[in-house]
């Protein structure tokens, strides 16, 4: 593979001579593909693991107390959960409350390595190896205040498109509800949230995109939203199914592992290991799966830069 196969940029020795080898390059659309990073997915799944341990890891302890052992929470009927609920609501909320605390930080540290993901499928060094760790954090650490406006503004977004559209389609809902009965308007109530979701769909597309922009361009949050609405709007429905088809395709491997371990839970020795094998497969699939849709948002506002600077570039030709 040659340098220009791989990245932006001159290929001229002279000029390789004169730049460091551990030098950040841009890779050309094509080679920014999940598969070629599965360090990257394997440094995220350890990131998500974490975080799963310190949420989860009060209210085993308060399991494990109880019983020392979780074979009560598999018992037909749920008694026993309902039970330790009930007796110890206290230690319950005290660490629902410390799991929503890491949730919530989580959110907003989690952009860094985010960002430091989609470095490590945006970038590397001119020896055409893969992008050090500490550079892709760099980069990570660069991203996080465009990404942190991003977080806000998209949040905000989602949330108006959702408020709004549960007033529509309770609204819609009463309108027809005279004219059509009551079967056929909630149908249509069903139909007109089902629309709202999608557009709340579209908007989170938007906010990838978005992301996508902070780290191939290095632009500011309002920027980097400009650029992904322009992208979004050249191919929506093609986007919108990428992102779709891989969401869809990532809840699958969750309910096989929810039904295989309710068949399996509560049970030690080889099931328990089993268990944990598979939920780790889980995660590792899902990260997978999200990582090859940012790099899938990566080459479509690559796609979107080239032919604007195409157009840019026909112009200037037509003037002269």
């Amino acid at each position: 593979m040659t340098d220009a196969g791989l990245a932006y940029g001159a290929s001229d020795p002279s000029l390789a001579v004169a730049r460091p080898a551990d030098e950040l390059v841009l890779l050309m659309p094509q080679a920014m593909r999940a598969r070629r990073h599965p360090r990257a997915i394997a440094a995220m799944w350890a990131w998500e693991t974490v975080l799963a341990l310190l949420a989860s890891g009060p209210a085993a302890g308060l399991a494990r107390a109880a019983w020392r052992g979780d074979q009560p929470l598999w018992e037909a009927g749920g008694h026993a959960l309902l039970d330790w609920l009930w007796h110890d609501l206290h230690g319950v909320r005290a660490a629902l409350s410390g799991a929503e605390v890491v949730l919530v930080l989580s959110t907003v540290a989690g952009l860094v390595p985010m960002a430091a993901l989609m470095a490590a499928l945006t970038y590397a060094r001119r020896d055409r190896q893969a992008a050090a760790f500490v550079q892709c954090i760099a980069a990570g650490l660069r991203a996080f205040p465009p990404m942190a406006l991003l977080l806000v503004v998209a949040g905000l977004l989602q949330g108006l498109v959702l408020v709004a559209g549960g007033f529509l389609a309770v609204a819609v809902e009463g309108w027809s509800h005279a004219r059509l009965g009551e079967a056929r308007a909630q149908q249509v109530e069903g139909l007109v949230f089902l629309l709202v979701l999608a557009v709340a769909a579209q908007t989170g597309v938007l906010h990838d995109l978005a992301r996508a922009s902070v780290v191939r361009f290095r632009v500011t949050g309002m920027r980097a939203l400009g650029l992904g609405a322009r992208t979004l709007r050249r191919s929506p429905i093609v986007l919108g199914w990428s992102w779709a088809w891989r969401a869809l395709a990532s809840l699958a491997p969750v309910l096989a592992a929810a039904a295989v371990a309710g068949k399996l839970g509560g049970h030690g020795g080889f099931d328990l290991v089993f268990l944990f094998v598979l939920h780790q497969s889980v995660v590792v699939v899902r990260v997978a799966l999200r990582t090859s849709w940012m790099a899938r948002a990566l080459r479509a506002v690559d796609g979107t830069s080239s032919k604007a600077m195409a157009q840019v570039g026909a112009v200037a030709l037509l003037g002269s």
